[in-house]
């Protein structure tokens, strides 16, 4: 992989951040802020070190371990899968087995000013790959598929048995290190590192591909604070590692963070980012800030879901007129500015606003990109426990739209009816979409109840497509929809999408309680010659989970999570979708000691539904899962 670095795109984003920074200092300096009283910095070399050790059991069985898409789909073809994998999760449910140690060791010198660190990472893994790449911890980078690693031999496979698919790696690497002055004022890190600040409409770090080991299950859009865990267990990490060199400097209310970087990207080919931010925070709610973000791409060319590349083509099939072309040389500009402030007494404001610039050198029709723009805008009013909030967002069909594939191809898994889902295979979007997705817009309304014997979250949307999904459209530079495959000009029609959630978490003197559902709908138009474009079901998501406590050390927790779909796709208004999956779980943490702690978790999963192809097998399958994990930190 190569860097990609130098380009005037990325000195205008540096010279932006430079504006930004002489901002920041004016301010801070007008509003300086007492140094909080500390205790004598320690002195000397001290040592830390992290680590787990996970094993990794599934059995599964039936006629839809086997999809009839599989062995395409394992050679790169767009036609999705419906089966093995798991809905809530999209991590495959495959039977192997697989263990994983993993160590990080930091050594940190402190002397009377500053400090200095680093990070050397060691692990192994044995067994089945899928196993432990999808249901493990997130991988040492060295070893990682996700990050193009292919030390593991990873493969897209469709084992019937514990010892298809398995392989074994072992890898030592020095991971990161860092410069920093005892007062937190300045920072300089190298390697592997996570942001220390970015407003996720600009960008957020890849999103983590494994489904890390916990005590429960939740919906992908829940409303809640994830499953229960002790306040031992570590947080899962915010998403995959970025890799490069990374600066941060904080005075009074402000920090600046400039930071040059690698991410995630398909062997033979190279994604680099810019990234440059101000955030001036007043606490108390009041907060504001800036981004500026570059990022190109190199190397091979990449084959997509999107209709604006070289050689775009529809591929017809039983999921509809599934889009593909091929693009190289990406560039991506992204700007913004937040605002979070007091209104009136009990009343806060959100505004986000940014602007994205795209274009690409191997693309169907050169000349037809255009600028993108987002818009988020929050009201919110609190009233004792309670809190009311409307939003607006909008989110345009030309923003953040770079296709950035990683790992391996397809190494992120979806069911037959996710398409055309350009973020929801192996490609990662540069901002957040998880309240809505790309050629969105529309309102959503919250109401939380909090604190108390009873806590509450609620919310209900409705997202409009914003330009049709037609061949005028899809072929220009940049342009994406997020849900709908193309249609023909002639034929064009405008979605709809509604989003229903709750979240309830009752506490009782015998324990917790917690409820979290979710359902989401899609719906389009179609017209009597082209019943290929009807899109018109719903996706119900449902956790009921129960955990009680068991002294001061141990936690367990138990509950059933059932996800469907229903309706139809690409087949008029016949119902040629419907499945559903339901997981019964069961589980426990232990904290063994201030240095240990352990988690053990079986689930039983049954699938069935309707077959992705007419006439086709039955996608159904059944098993078991274990996972015991045991967290460390000396």
């Amino acid at each position: 992989m190569h860097a990609i670095v130098g380009t005037r795109t990325d000195r205008r984003v540096i010279l932006l951040t430079a504006w930004m920074v002489l901002v920041c200092c004016r301010i801070c300096s007008a509003e300086p802020t007492p140094a909080p009283s500390q205790s004598a910095p320690p002195r000397g070399l001290q040592y830390a070190l992290d680590g787990f050790t996970s094993f990794v059991d599934q059995a599964m069985g039936g006629s839809g371990v086997v999809p009839p898409e599989g062995a395409g789909f394992a050679a790169g073809s767009p036609l999705s899968p419906m089966t093995p994998y798991d809905t809530f999760s999209s991590a495959p449910a495959v039977s192997g087995i697989a263990s994983v140690t993993q160590l990080d060791a930091t050594a940190t010198y402190f002397a009377s000013r500053f400090n200095a660190s680093a990070t050397l990472g060691a692990a192994y893994s044995a067994g089945s790959v899928q196993n432990a790449a999808y249901w493990s911890e997130n991988l040492l980078p060295k070893l990682n598929p996700h990050l193009g690693s292919t030390l593991l031999g990873y493969q897209v496979a469709f084992p019937t048995h514990a010892g298809q698919g398995d392989g074994q790696a072992a890898a030592v690497k020095l991971l990161s290190g860092s410069v920093a002055t005892n007062d937190g004022a300045l920072q300089l890190r190298g390697g592997w590192f996570n942001l220390a600040q970015t407003d996720r409409f600009i960008f957020l770090q890849p999103t983590l591909t494994n489904a890390t080991p916990s005590l429960g299950v939740q919906t992908a859009e829940s409303l809640g604070d994830g499953p229960p865990t002790l306040s031992a267990w570590p947080a899962q990490p915010v998403g995959l590692a970025l890799d490069g060199i990374d600066f941060v400097a904080r005075r009074g209310v402000g920090t600046l963070e400039i930071a040059n970087a690698a991410l995630p990207a398909l062997p033979g080919t190279a994604a680099r980012i810019t990234l440059g931010s101000v955030v001036l925070d007043h606490g108390e709610g009041t907060r504001w800030s800036g981004e500026a973000l570059h990022v190109a791409t190199g190397g091979e060319f990449l084959n997509t879901t999107t209709m604006f590349g070289a050689n775009a083509m529809t591929n017809p099939g039983p999921q509809g007129p599934l889009p593909s072309s091929t693009l190289g040389g990406q560039q991506q500009t992204i700007v913004g500015l937040r605002g979070a402030f007091h209104v009136a007494r009990a009343v806060d404001a959100t505004v986000e606003l940014g602007r994205a610039w795209y274009n690409a050198d191997h693309v169907f029709e050169p000349g037809t990109n255009a600028p993108g723009n987002f818009v988020h805008a929050v009201l919110a009013r609190g009233f004792g426990r309670n809190n009311v909030a409307a939003e607006f967002f909008r989110f345009e069909p030309r923003y953040a739209t770079a296709i950035l594939p990683y790992g391996a191809p397809e190494n992120v898994w979806s069911c037959a009816w996710s398409w055309p889902g350009p973020w929801l295979k192996s490609n990662y979007q540069l901002a957040d979409n998880t309240a809505l997705g790309v050629n969105r817009q529309g309102v959503r309304l919250r109401y939380s109840l909090q604190d108390g014997p009873v806590q509450l979250r609620a919310s209900i949307a409705q997202y409009r497509q914003i330009d049709q999904a037609v061949l005028s459209n899809v072929n220009q530079v940049g342009f994406v929809d997020g849900f709908f495959l193309p249609q023909f000009d002639n034929s064009g029609t405008s979605g709809v999408a509604h989003q229903y959630a709750l979240w309830i978490a009752w506490h009782p003197a015998f324990g917790d309680v917690i409820l979290d559902y979710v359902n989401d709908t899609q719906h389009r138009d179609f017209t009597p010659a082209h019943p290929e474009d009807a899109v018109s079901y719903q996706a119900p998501q449902v956790v009921l989970t129960y955990a009680h406590r068991l002294g001061k050390r141990a936690l367990a927790a138990a509950g059933y999570g059932r996800y469907a779909m229903r309706g139809s796709w690409a087949f008029g208004s016949t119902t040629n979708v419907d499945y559903r999956q339901g997981v019964a779980f069961i589980g426990a943490q232990v904290a063994q000691s201030d240095h240990a702690v352990l988690l053990v978790q079986a689930r039983h999963v049954g699938f069935n539904g309707l077959p992705s192809q007419p006439g086709g097998p039955l996608p159904n399958f059944s098993g078991t899962q274990l996972v015991i994990e045991q967290r460390f930190h000396a």
